[in-house]
């Protein structure tokens, strides 16, 4: 399990990140949560992380919640629901 401390975020990385592919999904939360958006970017690009910011200003004015997790460990999980069906 991964310790958050206040402050970690603003630690300059140690390399240049080249590529950071992440998901994001859009739920409405006035509909089960059910999914609306599904896209990937790649948050080392910065139009991704302006659409980033947009979809989210988007979310937070229209009753809707925004997931961001890295791509890797979104096709992890989709692995063990495929092999848990």
């Amino acid at each position: 399990m991964v310790i958050y401390r206040p402050g970690v975020e603003n630690i300059p990385l140690r390399n240049v990140n080249n590529s950071c592919p992440a998901l994001v999904i859009v739920y409405d939360l006035n509909n089960n949560d059910a999914p609306i958006v599904e896209h990937r970017i790649d948050y080392s690009n910065p139009e991704d992380r302006k659409w980033l910011g947009r979809i989210t200003f988007f979310a937070m004015t229209n009753h809707c919640s925004v997931e961001t997790m890295a791509l890797v460990d979104a096709e992890a999980e989709q692995i063990k629901a495929k092999e848990g069906a």
